[in-house]
């Protein structure tokens, strides 16, 4: 019976320590989930379809390294609030040759909420609309494609104090000559 028991004990660390590991994972998927709901809901008001590209998104960490190079802004909610919808809150990239707008977004709470996404997701479309990042799909509706990443406990510069969590949420632009380009 006593072997049992610790058999049984280390089956249960072993379950526990898997657990730990992998819900961080899970937690970002959430969020990452609600964004692209509040970005398909929005989207849909503005007649847009919006989808996430795996391709993209497997792109994400080079990416965000080229945007912290560039000295891009992370935008906190409120502060976004402020703009109005006016303004461009993209920061433009080039990774592996290839222009990219992105927006980084410090994490809010409740964050798995994609009403907590609704505000943000409007400004990254009209971004996204400006810097001609909608394309057209071959039955001539709007489309735009993303990629998205949660990026933990990390510091946008060398300066900062304290690191946090950030949504990374990015595009492909289109061929400036053309008005098309494909979105790999």
């Amino acid at each position: 019976m006593k072997l049992f028991r610790k058999l049984a004990a280390a089956a249960l660390a072993g379950v526990m320590a898997l657990s730990l590991l992998t819900g961080c994972a899970l937690g970002d998927a959430a969020k990452e989930n609600a964004m692209l709901k509040a970005l398909q809901t929005v989207g849909d008001l503005y007649q847009v379809k919006v989808s996430e590209s795996d391709s993209l998104s497997k792109k994400a960490s080079g990416i965000f390294k080229a945007f912290k190079n560039e000295k891009g802004k992370a935008w906190d909610i409120d502060e976004l609030r402020k703009t109005e919808g006016s303004s461009d809150i993209s920061t433009s990239v080039t990774y592996k040759e290839t222009d990219y707008r992105v927006i980084v977004l410090k994490m809010p709470q409740n964050a798995k909420d994609s009403t907590k996404w609704g505000y943000p997701a409007d400004a990254i479309l009209y971004s996204y609309s400006l810097n001609r990042c909608i394309e057209k799909d071959e039955d001539g509706n709007d489309t735009l494609k993303v990629g998205f990443d949660v990026m933990n406990d990390t510091k946008l510069t060398d300066t900062q104090e304290k690191a946090e969590d950030y949504m990374v949420v990015f595009a492909k632009c289109l061929d400036s000559g053309t008005g098309s380009g494909s979105r790999t």
